[in-house]
């Protein structure tokens, strides 16, 4: 039995920092709407265009509404580390 939640990959984020987004709007069928902003927040509009809900890119709620624009949480990336250099040999003669 594991105790972690299900569904979550704890080393992915769901976006990466200083990531630009395209702004888009998706049309509900109850008339709301969703907005992605440029900054990665998104929001649900009521129909006169009030804010009845946000999610900002660090909220674990986030990728399952960015999904609806086609995002994905992204993988943490790694540090890349040189190559280790190993004593150089004298040349063969």
């Amino acid at each position: 039995m594991n105790d972690e939640p299900v569904g979550r990959d704890p080393q992915r984020l769901p976006a990466g920092r200083g990531r630009r987004f395209k702004r888009r709007g998706l049309d509900l069928a109850n008339g709301e709407r969703l907005v992605l902003g440029v900054d990665g927040t998104i929001a649900r509009l009521d129909e006169a265009g009030s804010t009845i809900h946000s999610w900002a890119p660090n909220d674990p709620a986030w990728p399952d509404q960015a999904i609806r624009f086609g995002l994905h949480a992204q993988a943490r990336t790694v540090t890349p580390q040189g190559r280790r250099v190993q004593a150089m040999k004298p040349p063969r003669r």
